[in-house]
């Protein structure tokens, strides 16, 4: 079981790899050089001018080291035949269960390190918090993360399952107690390590699966849901064809459609549904303008918000170009009398109103997140313009040349 585990692992590892050179191409890292870069300039101007020892630093300390451990779901890499083929295998899934288990605390415990440095400055100076406290408020952090990795391997037992949920309110509780009381809340997750171990009592009040009888139909939908996520951030900067996609109705957007559908262009019809049904692109447009309001409140200037969020509708529309071609291989599409000649101009009027709509979001939060003055309001009129010329001019040309191809 030992040597399936080593194997699978290295499978993920070359399949992770590939993504990650797409994911992290020459513009994202410039991305994020630049914006990592104004975050610390931001966060030095800060610390220059912040009071020191609020009442809520050390709880922000807390939640900020908290943060990473978030990340970091239990890897099991079990896939849906293990249920026929490996079904006999209970006793040794301990076995294969430890690599993933020490895999699965490599990216939590980086991003808990690199995000502990970053605050550091923070927490000694402003909340006053000693060197020794932070480190020993640090190794609690650690040490809940492997107590939670250990309650996710109770959970694939047949048995009383306890929810991420709790265990995470359980985690954040510590943190905030640590920034306070390092050595109690130290104490706290010792016993919280101790505790997930089978035969012994944890602080959730009652004992853990003892691991006997594997769950495999539990295992197989919690990796299922793991995988998801992970894809589904892959799939913000790449196609994975390993991602599936549920396409649902969502009810609260129904607003958003015609009352009736006299009149109704095939095209948009289809169109507009699309755009709110498939997870794809409703996420791609909620995330480019949470990321558009997000640059623009970190530059602090309104020609770098511009500029900025200019390039990020741009992206936004680039990345949708696919919806054009989306129903190309549906049968029924070409079957019925479905004109498809002026599908540009069906899917610039759909975008239309989706592009106008994150404008006028971005826009009302530049006047509430940057310095006010006459400017934002060329930068409000310079953005409008500029989102009517992609979606009149750039849009159509584009989708065009990608039907006759």
């Amino acid at each position: 079981m030992n040597k399936i585990a080593k194997q699978r692992l290295n499978e993920n590892l070359k399949q992770s790899m590939r993504y990650l050179t797409l994911v992290f191409n020459d513009f994202f890292i410039l991305a994020i050089i630049f914006l990592f870069g104004a975050l610390m300039f931001w966060y030095a101007q800060s610390m220059k001018t912040m009071p020191s020892n609020l009442w809520f630093y050390k709880p922000l300390v807390g939640l900020l080291l908290f943060l990473p451990l978030l990340t970091g779901r239990l890897v099991t890499l079990i896939r849906e035949a293990d249920m026929q083929f490996l079904f006999t295998q209970d006793e040794n899934m301990g076995e294969y269960l430890r690599p993933m288990h020490r895999y699965s605390l490599v990216l939590p415990f980086i991003l808990e390190l690199l995000l502990a440095g970053i605050v550091f400055p923070f927490a000694t100076i402003k909340a006053e918090i000693s060197s020794i406290e932070y480190i020993l408020l640090i190794v609690t952090m650690l040490i809940t993360k492997e107590a939670e990795l250990e309650v996710e391997k109770a959970n694939l037992y047949f048995g009383k399952k306890i929810g991420f949920g709790l265990v995470s309110v359980i985690v954040l509780i510590i943190a905030v107690i640590g920034a306070y009381y390092p050595i109690t809340a130290l104490v706290f997750a010792i016993i919280a390590e101790y505790g997930a171990i089978p035969n012994f009592k944890p602080i959730f009040g009652k004992k853990m699966n003892k691991k006997v009888i594997f769950d495999w139909r539990y295992a197989v939908e919690s990796e299922r849901a793991r995988k998801d996520r992970v894809y589904s951030i892959f799939s913000m900067f790449t196609d994975v064809k390993e991602r599936r996609v549920a396409i649902k109705r969502r009810k609260y957007l129904d607003f958003l459609l015609p009352k009736s559908l006299a009149g109704e262009n095939p095209n948009r019809f289809l169109y507009r549904r699309s755009l709110l049904r498939n997870p794809e692109y409703l996420n791609l447009v909620v995330r480019m303008t949470l990321f558009a309001i997000l640059i623009s409140w970190l530059v602090q200037d309104w020609r770098w918000a511009l500029g900025l969020s200019a390039l990020v509708i741009f992206l936004t529309i680039y990345q949708l170009l696919p919806m054009a071609s989306e129903y190309d291989s549906n049968i029924m599409y070409h079957v019925y009398p479905i004109v498809k000649d002026n599908r540009e101009k069906d899917m610039a009027k759909v975008l239309n109103l989706v592009l106008l709509g994150q404008w006028l979001l971005i826009s009302i939060l530049w006047f509430v997140i940057l310095p006010f003055d006459l400017n934002i309001f060329t930068a409000v009129a310079a953005l409008f313009v500029f989102i009517w010329f992609m979606v009149l001019v750039y849009l159509p040309n584009k989708v065009r040349a990608k039907n006759r191809r």
